[in-house]
């Protein structure tokens, strides 16, 4: 990976986990069956995650490219606009849950989830010069922070079974489905990106000889990001059925480890050669 974009990889990985949590714990929220205290909790965190989302977004000097990588800096306030919208709805949705006032908290999560959107459109605009397109980051920017935030929401709810037993299995698998789902999905967005020629090749200081598919990074973003807990989700969801909560929640753990590992390896790949995968 690219020095010069570490700090927009940090910008999109800290962007998807925060919206993506948002987008499922509101999911899982309005489908009923978890507990207020877990929706205050990753109500809670969200607006923290924002807040450095938003902060690492602020310590970014746009200069036209990242080493050879060329961006649209017009899409950059935009984005930032949209991520305070995000601290303050998800900071509101805090403290509906922590009052009891579920409707307005709601409410609040909503529109945050809806800055949520137009931050990750924004930031697929910032990045999509080089790509064949701006769908194609778009819909992989669309299908990794859906993955992260199902992984991550999946993996924190099912702590709550560890404490109270008596909590119904469904919501967690359905959260497994969703992330199953989702995996598959992203896997099919990273082939159409990887078969479509890209609009312009990135030029780094320090280019990589190797191609794509002789790049070892490919493979650990392939096996590790994608393939590896889209079986460790289909594990999760099974033990569910079984009311093996505790298994599942470990299995998540992995999951999402490997999720996020993964989609390390897509953004400093992205950054090297121009397809977002």
């Amino acid at each position: 990976m690219n020095v010069d974009a570490l700090p927009y990889t940090l910008l999109l990985i800290l962007a998807q986990m925060t919206i993506g949590s948002l987008w499922l714990t509101l999911v899982a929220d309005l489908r009923g069956g978890v507990t207020r205290g877990f929706v205050m909790t990753m109500a809670f965190c969200v607006a923290v995650a924002a807040f450095l989302t938003y902060w690492t977004a602020t310590g970014l000097s746009l200069t036209g490219d990242v080493d050879g990588y060329r961006i649209d800096e017009g899409w950059f306030g935009p984005a930032k606009n949209a991520l305070i919208v995000v601290i303050a709805g998800s900071a509101m949705y805090t403290f509906g849950a922590f009052m009891g006032w579920d409707p307005a908290g709601r409410i609040a999560a909503i529109v945050a989830s809806i800055a949520g959107v137009v931050a990750v459109v924004a930031f697929a605009g910032m990045f999509a010069p080089p790509t064949w397109g701006y769908p194609a980051i778009l819909v992989a920017l669309l299908a990794g922070t859906l993955a992260m935030g199902a992984v991550t929401v999946a993996m924190v709810w099912g702590h709550w079974y560890l404490t109270e037993g008596a909590l119904p299995a469904w919501p967690l698998r359905e959260l497994a489905l969703i992330t199953i789902a989702v995996l598959l999905f992203q896997t099919l967005v990273v082939a159409v990106n990887l078969a479509l020629p890209v609009r312009e090749t990135p030029t780094p200081a320090s280019p990589i000889d190797a191609s794509l598919f002789a790049n070892p990074a490919f493979y650990l973003r392939v096996g590790v990001g994608l393939i590896f807990p889209l079986i460790l989700a289909v594990l999760a969801f099974s033990t569910t059925r079984i009311r093996a909560m505790q298994s599942a929640t470990g299995l998540f753990y992995i999951a999402m480890g490997a999720v996020f590992a993964g989609e390390v390896l897509s953004k400093g790949l992205m950054f090297v050669t121009g397809k977002p995968i």
